[in-house]
C-alpha cells in the first residue's frame, strides 16, 4: 500500500510539475511578444505603449519565474530524457523574471512618473543601471546552458532568448550612458564641444573632423558658443599629443599632426583628448564633454524636429541633408564658398536643434540607429559618467569592439585627400571554420570594394573632390587604408588582394592584432581583399562585425565555412 501511495504521490507531483512547465512556457511566449511590442512602440516614439508593454513584460516574467521556482521543478529537471530541457526552460524563465524585475517594473514607473507618459531621461538613469545589470545577469545564465543536450525546440528557444538579450544589451547600455550624460549636464555650467565628422573623407570613427561647435549648457538650457572649421587649425610638425608605436605604424605619424585626423584612433577617449587639445590650441577653454557625430545623425534628428531653413532660402531635410552638405558643395563651390556654406548650414542646424523644445527620450529613440551604426560617440570629464559611456556603444569604436567577445573591427581611412568616399561601396563577408587539429577557428574577413565614380572622374570632378593626386592616389581614383582588428589573442594569417598576397602592416594595438593594407580603386574597379586570422582558443565562434560608419552602408554577411 505504501508503495502504491508513493507512486500516486509521484504521479501527482509530476503532473503538477508538468503544469508548472506549461505555465512557464506560456508566460515566456507572452513575455517575448511584450518585448517585441515595446521595441516597436519605442521605434515609433509611442511612449505610453512602451510603458504598457513593459508592464505586461514584467508581469509575464514574474509569472514565468514563479512557475520555475516551484519545488517540483527541480524534481522534473532531474528526470532522464527531458530533464535537461526542463532545466533549460527553468533558466530561461528565471532570466525572464530577472528582466521583469530589473527592466519592466521600474521602467514602467519611471515612464509614468509625470502622468503623461513623456519621461525625462534623467529620472531613467537609476532604472537603466538596474536594467543593464539585470540583462547581463540573464545573459550569463543563458550562456551557461549547453544547447547540444537539448531537444531542438528547446534549444531554439534558448538561442532566440540569447539573441534577444544580445540585441537588447548594447542598446540598454547606450541608453544608460546617455542618461548619465544628460544628468551630468542638467545642472550648473557645462561646455560641450561637438566635433562634426565628414564622411565624404573617411576616418576610423566616421570621417575627417571638419568643424567644431561649442555648446554652452546652463542648468539644462543650451546655447551656441564659439565655432571653428578645420581651416583655422595649423598643420604641426610634431603631434599635439603623444601617439603609440602601433598608431605610428598604422597611420604614419599623422594622427596628432592634423586636426582632421582626430578620429583615426579607435579609442574615443583619445579622440576627445585630441579634439580638446586642438580646441585649446586656438585659444578656447577646455571642454567638459566632447560629442562626435556626423551629417546622417543630424538627418535622423530632423525626423523629429522637421526641416531647417537655411540662409539661402532652401531647406535641409532628413532626406536631402547628405546630398546638400557632403556632395553638392564640393561639386559646385570653391573652397571659400564651401566653408561659408557649411558654416551657415551647421549654425542653422545647431540653432534649430538647441532652440526646439525636444524631449530627450524621443531624441534617444531617433538616435537609436545612428548610435548602433557608430555615428555618435561621447566623452565626459566626469569619471562616473565616462565609465558609463565607455561601457556602451557611445564609447566609440573601441567600446563597440568590446561589446561582444568575437567582434572584428573593419575600419577605413581615406588616402585620397579629397571627397571621393561617396563613390565607395563595400560588402563584408566573414567566414569561420573549425578544421585545425587544435580545434581553433580560422576566420576570413573578406571585403569586396568597388568604386562607382564616373569613368571620366579625373576630368569631370573638381580637384577638391579628387584630391588632385597630391597624396599618392591617382586623380579620379579612391585610395583607402583598410584595417581589420581581430579579437584579443588572435593570430594574423596574412592578407590577399584578388587572390594574391598583399603587403600589410601587422601590429598589436591595445591588445588586438590589426592588419592594414592600402587599396586603390579606379572608376568601376572592384577589389576583393581577404584578411586571415586564427583565433586564440579552441572552439567555434560567432563573428560580429563593427565598421566605420559610411555614407553607403556596407553589406555584412556572416557564414560558417566547410573543411576540405
Amino acid at each position: 500500500m505504501a508503495a502504491v501511495l508513493l507512486g500516486v504521490a509521484l504521479l501527482v507531483a509530476l503532473g503538477w510539475a508538468a503544469s508548472r512547465v506549461w505555465v512557464a512556457a506560456t508566460a515566456l511566449q507572452a513575455a517575448a511578444g511584450d518585448a517585441r511590442a515595446a521595441v516597436a512602440a519605442a521605434a515609433g516614439g509611442a511612449l505610453p505603449e512602451v510603458s504598457a508593454s513593459l508592464a505586461r513584460l514584467g508581469t509575464a516574467g514574474e509569472r514565468a519565474g514563479g512557475a520555475a521556482a516551484d519545488p517540483t521543478w527541480s524534481v522534473a529537471a532531474s528526470l532522464p530524457f527531458f530533464g535537461d530541457d526542463i532545466a533549460a526552460i527553468g533558466t530561461v524563465a528565471r532570466a525572464a523574471a530577472t528582466l521583469g524585475t530589473a527592466v519592466g517594473d521600474p521602467a514602467t514607473r519611471a515612464l509614468a512618473a509625470d502622468g503623461d507618459g513623456v519621461g525625462d531621461l534623467t529620472r531613467l538613469a537609476p532604472v537603466l543601471d538596474e536594467a543593464v545589470t539585470g540583462i547581463r545577469s540573464a545573459q550569463a545564465e543563458l550562456d551557461a546552458i549547453d544547447t547540444s543536450r537539448l531537444v531542438a525546440p528547446v534549444a531554439q528557444a534558448v538561442t532566440q532568448a540569447r539573441d534577444a538579450l544580445d540585441q537588447a544589451a548594447p542598446a540598454m547600455a547606450a541608453a544608460r550612458g546617455a542618461a548619465a550624460f544628460w544628468s551630468s549636464v542638467g545642472t550648473g555650467d557645462v561646455r560641450v564641444l561637438v566635433a562634426m565628422q565628414n564622411g565624404a573623407e573617411l576616418r576610423t570613427g566616421g570621417g575627417i573632423t571638419g568643424s567644431f561647435i561649442e555648446l554652452q549648457v546652463t542648468d539644462g538650457r543650451v546655447s551656441l558658443g564659439a565655432q571653428a572649421d578645420s581651416s583655422v587649425f595649423p598643420h604641426l610638425s610634431t603631434p599635439i599629443l603623444p601617439e603609440t608605436p602601433a598608431q605610428q605604424a598604422l597611420y604614419g605619424g599623422v594622427l596628432g599632426r592634423y586636426v582632421q585626423n582626430a578620429s583615426m584612433a579607435t579609442d574615443f577617449a583619445q579622440t576627445a583628448a585630441l579634439a580638446s587639445a586642438w580646441w585649446q590650441h586656438i585659444g578656447h577653454a577646455p571642454p567638459d564633454a566632447v560629442i562626435s557625430l556626423d551629417v546622417p545623425t543630424i538627418g535622423a534628428l530632423l525626423q523629429v524636429t522637421g526641416p531647417i531653413d537655411l540662409p539661402d532660402g532652401s531647406q535641409l531635410t532628413s532626406e536631402n541633408i547628405t546630398q546638400r552638405l557632403l556632395i553638392d558643395p564640393y561639386l559646385s563651390l570653391d573652397s571659400a564658398a564651401q566653408t561659408q556654406f557649411m558654416q551657415s548650414a551647421v549654425t542653422a542646424a545647431a540653432a534649430e536643434l538647441t532652440a526646439a523644445p525636444l524631449d530627450p527620450l524621443r531624441l534617444l529613440v531617433a538616435l537609436a540607429t545612428p548610435i548602433g551604426d557608430g555615428r555618435v560617440s561621447v566623452w565626459s570629464a566626469e569619471p562616473t559618467v565616462q565609465a558609463a559611456l565607455a561601457d556602451s556603444l557611445l564609447g566609440g569604436p573601441a567600446a563597440r569592439l568590446a561589446a561582444a567577445p568575437d567582434t572584428f573591427g573593419v575600419f577605413f581611412n581615406d588616402a585620397t585627400g579629397g571627397k571621393m568616399d561617396p563613390f565607395l561601396h563595400v560588402d563584408i563577408r566573414t567566414t569561420s571554420t573549425v578544421c585545425r587539429a587544435d580545434g581553433r577557428s580560422d576566420v576570413v574577413v573578406s571585403l569586396t570594394m568597388r568604386s562607382d565614380a564616373p569613368a571620366d572622374a579625373a576630368d569631370a570632378l573638381p580637384g577638391d573632390v579628387t584630391g588632385r593626386g597630391l597624396f599618392g592616389t591617382g586623380v579620379g581614383d579612391i585610395g583607402t587604408s583598410v584595417s581589420v582588428s581581430a579579437p584579443p589573442g588572435s593570430f594574423a594569417g596574412g592578407v590577399t588582394k584578388d587572390g594574391a598576397p598583399a603587403l600589410s602592416v601587422d601590429v598589436a594595438d591595445d591588445g588586438r592584432f590589426v592588419s592594414l593594407v592600402r587599396v586603390n580603386l579606379s572608376p568601376g574597379e572592384v577589389n576583393v581583399v581577404d584578411f586571415h586570422f586564427t583565433m586564440a582558443a579552441p572552439g567555434a565562434i560567432s563573428p560580429v562585425i563593427v565598421t566605420t560608419p559610411m555614407l553607403n552602408a556596407p553589406g555584412i554577411t556572416v557564414d560558417s565555412g566547410v573543411c576540405g
